[in-house]
């Protein structure tokens, strides 16, 4: 399903137990909502379950860019104001990440509690470089060579000896992103600087969780913020990289579950 929020015209799909709290799901950059079927399955007997498109992905438009963190949390006010939504939690990762502590730190009252995935609260000269290969190769070579690219780091090398099928199923997603979404995508993770604003989040709304086998700083990044936002929790799932909700599903849920225990 389709709405308009902020501008533009969001996809969505609802799962769940009507009347439940609210349990908003947002996707990394170059995914879409179906990256989020193993949560739907572990929550939809306690949650009613909103999973969207961010602008640029999957069935939502792809206005021009570039994008920025505010803009995508405006995104999902403006989604729940459509649908009636006053409160919900919001699990995020990657660049939905970024979204979670945009939302918690500029729309506190619509937030119930956040996860924030994988993710960073800034980014840095190294990690700005990457992403300007990666952009270079994607135009020069299409978002097929940017999905060899990321599935080859977002699954670890035990995966992929396995051939996890969430591989083949996440490469179509990156494949079928369009250029121009996956470009104005980017400013969202290479924009972001929440460093200096981490003292005003309330920590016991907030877990940082990472695949501790993620590439570069991502662990190291949950860490920190975790330490820098008392009472926050932070946990790491191990045998996992970047996509841990789709590789260590079970015990992502059950991080996720516990996490939300403390405000039922």
């Amino acid at each position: 399903m389709r709405v308009a929020a902020n501008g533009t015209y969001l996809n969505y799909e609802i799962d769940g137990k009507e009347g439940a709290p609210w349990l908003t799901f947002s996707n990394s950059l170059c995914t879409d909502l179906g990256m989020w079927e193993p949560q739907v399955a572990a929550f939809k007997s306690d949650y009613r379950i909103l999973r969207y498109d961010t602008r640029g992905h999957g069935g939502s438009d792809v206005p021009p860019g570039p994008y920025d963190p505010a803009m995508m949390a405006a995104d999902v006010v403006g989604l729940w104001d459509a649908l009636g939504i006053t409160q919900s939690h919001f699990v995020g990762l990657s660049m939905g990440g970024v979204i979670a502590l945009s939302l918690l730190l500029d729309h506190k009252p619509r937030v119930s509690s956040i996860a924030v995935c994988d993710s960073r609260a800034n980014s840095h000269p190294i990690h700005m470089d990457r992403w300007a290969a990666r952009t270079r190769g994607a135009i020069d070579h299409g978002m097929g060579w940017l999905a060899d690219d990321f599935t080859g780091h977002w699954f670890t090398s035990a995966a992929h000896a396995a051939k996890d099928p969430w591989i083949a199923k996440v490469r179509r997603m990156v494949e079928t992103t369009k250029i121009e979404g996956y470009i104005a995508g980017v400013n969202v993770v290479t924009s972001v600087d929440y460093r200096p604003r981490l003292n005003e989040l309330d920590g016991d709304k907030v877990l940082f969780l990472a695949g501790a086998q993620d590439i570069g700083d991502f662990p190291d990044q949950a860490r920190a913020m975790s330490a820098a936002v008392p009472k926050s929790h932070c946990v790491l799932i191990e045998g996992a990289a970047h996509l841990c909700n789709l590789e260590k599903a079970s015990d992502f849920n059950q991080a996720i579950t516990a996490h939300l225990a403390r405000y039922r």
